[in-house]
C-alpha cells in the first residue's frame, strides 16, 4: 500500500468519522472471512499457479483533497458521491484481498490513486512511475477514457484492464474486459431469453419511445406491435387479438404512462384465463415503483426484467453482509458488493495456470450478486455476458427465471 493512501486511512480514523458520518469510511484493515469459501468457483484440484501482481487503481484523488481549504474530509464525504462510491468499492475490494489469503491465493495486491476526473487524469503516469505493465492484471481506473488510455498504454504488454463500472462500449482493445454488461447487452439477453422459451413476443411502444421502437424493428425482427389510437392510447382489441394460445405471450412494455401501463397490464390480467402472458420490462421504469401502479398486478404477471446483479440471501451472502456490517456499521451498498465481486473474480482467475485472457476464454463464474462470463465481441473487445433474468414472483419474491 503507497505511503499516500495510508496517510488518508490514518487521516480517516483520526477524524472520527465513524462517529460523524454514522461509521461510514473507508476500511482500514482487512479482516477475516473464512466463510467465503462457497464463493470459490475457480480452482484447479492442484496447488495454485505461480505468485502473481495485481493492481487497483481507484479515484481517491487525495491531491484535491489535500488542497481543498473549504470542505473538510467529513464535510466532503457527506456531499461527495463519487468518493462514497470509491470507497464502498474499495471497502468490499479488501474483503476479497483479505479471503483470498486465507485460502492461500498467490497474489500481491496494490492499490493506487488513479487521481482522475471526467477531465482529468494521472492514470498513465501512475502507471509509469509504478510500472504497472509487469503486472498480470489491472482493476480500474473507473471512467471510460481513462481505460482507454491504459488499455492503448499496455496493449503491447497485453496486460488485462478490467473496466470496473463503466457501462460504455467505447473503442476496442484487445486486452480490454468490460466487466459491466452493456444497456445493448442486457436487452439482447432478454430477447434471447424469451426466444428460447419459444414465446411470442409482443410489443407496447407508445409514440414518446421512438428510440425503442426503432431498436426492435431493427434487430428484433420476431416482435409484434400493439396498436395505438388516434390520441397515443393503447388499443386494447389489438394487444388482444395478438396472443396466442398454447405459448406463453410476452409482453414487452416501452412506456413510463402511468394510463398505458394501467390498460396493459388489465389487459393481460383479463386475459390470464385462456392465455399465458407475462409482462416484461427491458431496462427500469419509474413509473411502476409509483403508488399508481398496483404491486399485486406486478406479481400475478410476474414482471420479468434483465439485471446485472441478482438477488442472493444463500447463507454465503449472509456471512458477508454480517462481517461487514460488523467492520462498517453499514450495510454493504451495491458497489461495495462490486468491489468485493470483481476483485475476488480477478482473484480467483489470476491463481490458475492459465493467464487470465485464458480463463476469460474458458471460464464463466459467479460470486455474491454478479456473474462474470466474458466473451470477444466482434471488434475485439471482451464483453462480460454474466446477465441474470429476474422476474417477480406471486411470492412477492424476486427469482432468477429458469
Amino acid at each position: 500500500m503507497k505511503k499516500s493512501l495510508f496517510y488518508f486511512l490514518v487521516l480517516l480514523e483520526a477524524s472520527s468519522l465513524f462517529a460523524q458520518i454514522q461509521d461510514k469510511a473507508l476500511v482500514k484493515e482487512q479482516y477475516s472471512v473464512n466463510q467465503l469459501k462457497p464463493y470459490v468457483t475457480l480452482t484447479n484440484n492442484s496447488e495454485f499457479s505461480k505468485r502473481k501482481k495485481l493492481a487497483i487503481l481507484l479515484p481517491f484523488n487525495l491531491v484535491v483533497i489535500d488542497a481543498d481549504t473549504i470542505n473538510t474530509l467529513p464535510m466532503r464525504l457527506k456531499k461527495d458521491k463519487f468518493l462514497n462510491m470509491t470507497l464502498d468499492f474499495y471497502s468490499g475490494a479488501l474483503i476479497a484481498i483479505d479471503s483470498a489469503k486465507i485460502i492461500g491465493i498467490p497474489v500481491d495486491v496494490s492499490v493506487f490513486d488513479s487521481q482522475e476526473s471526467k477531465l482529468t487524469s494521472n492514470v498513465l503516469n501512475v502507471i509509469i512511475k509504478n510500472e504497472l505493465q509487469d503486472s498480470d492484471a489491472i482493476i480500474g481506473p473507473f471512467y471510460q477514457n481513462n481505460i482507454e488510455n491504459a488499455s492503448d498504454l499496455l496493449i503491447g504488454q497485453n496486460v488485462p484492464i478490467i473496466s470496473p463500472l463503466s457501462k460504455d462500449l467505447g473503442n476496442p482493445f484487445p486486452n480490454l474486459y468490460k466487466s459491466i454488461p452493456s444497456n445493448e447487452t442486457l436487452k439482447s439477453a432478454m430477447f434471447d431469453f424469451m426466444l428460447k422459451k419459444e414465446g411470442n413476443i409482443i410489443a407496447v411502444v407508445d409514440k414518446k419511445k421512438e428510440s425503442a421502437r426503432q431498436y426492435l424493428q431493427l434487430f428484433q425482427k420476431n416482435v409484434r406491435f400493439a396498436a395505438l389510437n388516434e390520441n397515443g392510447s393503447l388499443s386494447v382489441e389489438s394487444l388482444k387479438s395478438l396472443f396466442v394460445k398454447g405459448k406463453i405471450n410476452y409482453v414487452v412494455l416501452e412506456t413510463s404512462n402511468t394510463g398505458m401501463i394501467k390498460w396493459t397490464m388489465q389487459t393481460m390480467i383479463n386475459a390470464m384465463a385462456n392465455y399465458k402472458v407475462q409482462l416484461v420490462i427491458l431496462e427500469p421504469n419509474e413509473t411502476l415503483d409509483t403508488d399508481e401502479i398496483n404491486f399485486d398486478n406486478l406479481t400475478k404477471l410476474n414482471l420479468m426484467y434483465p439485471s446485472i446483479t441478482r438477488e442472493n440471501d444463500s447463507y454465503g451472502a449472509q456471512i458477508f453482509v454480517k462481517e461487514y456490517k460488523k467492520k462498517n456499521k453499514i450495510e454493504p451498498t451495491n458497489y461495495a458488493y462490486r468491489g468485493f465481486d470483481l476483485t475476488f473474480d480477478t482473484l480467483m482467475r489470476l491463481a490458475q495456470d492459465n493467464k487470465y485472457q485464458e480463463t476469460a476464454d474458458s471460464y464463466a463464474t459467479e460470486q455474491i450478486i454478479n456473474r462474470f462470463e466474458y466473451y470477444k465481441n466482434e471488434v475485439g473487445s471482451y464483453i462480460n455476458n454474466g446477465i441474470y433474468i429476474l422476474y417477480y414472483d406471486t411470492d412477492f419474491q424476486i427469482k432468477e427465471a429458469r
